[in-house]
């Protein structure tokens, strides 16, 4: 394919054009007449490169660092948490003000003389279902015991920093708690008197236990009010741990009687429990 030859016209410009080029850099050269559009031409760039790399880089790397931060802090946030609630159930189980058992010193000569060490652990609780206390009979909840050892925990008491739980009763997963007001659940108990016994079961109401008794074996008398502690009988439940008072009294018959106890504990105060080995 043939090339076409410029024309006069177009040799002209383009000699023309060379001719400038000549003249702009001759002036240059002698004069500095572009020495300050050539460093202003270099600034623009310099401050080119630097809000490039201010805006864009060192931004989308700053971000980066404040996500990694705010993660390290949420992870410090949650390990503060369980060693404040750890704290609380501390305070709470030796504190003479919440009076957990009836006998504050028995508990004290316990500690001392490291009967309860290495028998108490801590868990988290890993589910649990609040429509349970008005819709079911089965009131249960699920925990995760905290640097745990390879054994059994079924049986185990567990409180939390108001009271008296329950008991585990599966280990196979995570720690299954039968708690007090299940209608499998049946606690010995017995008043401030220490003169009257009964075995106080859950009626799947919350925050409620039915101690049902016969008037012709029993002929104490009881007000609203009264309170009630664990009677150690049975192997499970420590002994004179306070556990409730008597919200309402019904007779049933001529013979049998039923104590509603109101509880004085509430399952879902806490993520952090205690559990005790017996």
């Amino acid at each position: 394919m043939a090339r076409n030859s410029p024309k006069p016209s177009e040799k002209i410009i383009y000699f023309l054009v060379i001719l400038l080029g000549i003249l702009i850099l001759y002036t240059d050269i002698n004069t500095k007449k572009f020495v300050g559009i050539k460093n202003n031409l270099y600034s623009f760039q310099i401050s080119s490169s630097f809000i490039f790399n201010r805006a864009i880089i060192e931004s989308f790397s700053e971000f980066i660092e404040i996500f990694k931060s705010k993660e390290k802090l949420i992870i410090e946030n949650n390990l503060l948490k369980d060693k404040l609630e750890e704290s609380y159930l501390k305070n709470y189980i030796i504190s003479k003000e919440n009076s957990f058992f009836t006998d504050h010193n028995s508990l004290i000569n316990s500690l001392r003389e490291n009967r309860l060490n290495g028998d108490f652990f801590y868990a988290k609780l890993r589910s649990v279902d609040p429509n349970m206390f008005s819709c079911c009979d089965k009131h249960r909840l699920f925990l995760e015991i905290i640097d745990e050892e390879d054994q059994s925990f079924e049986e185990s008491v567990v409180l939390n920093s108001t009271g008296l739980v329950g008991q585990i009763i599966d280990s196979k997963s995570y720690q299954e708690v039968m708690l007090l007001t299940d209608i499998k659940s049946s606690i010995p108990l017995i008043d401030s008197t220490g003169n009257f016994y009964c075995n106080a079961k859950g009626g799947g109401k919350a925050g409620y236990i039915f101690c049902t008794f016969s008037q012709l074996v029993w002929t104490e008398k009881h007000e609203i009010n009264d309170p009630f502690f664990s009677s150690g009988l049975g192997g499970i439940y420590p002994k004179n741990i306070k556990i409730g008072h008597i919200a309402s009294i019904n007779k049933i018959d001529s013979t049998s009687t039923v104590l509603k106890i109101e509880l004085i504990n509430d399952p879902l105060k806490d993520n952090l429990f205690g559990v005790l080995k017996m």
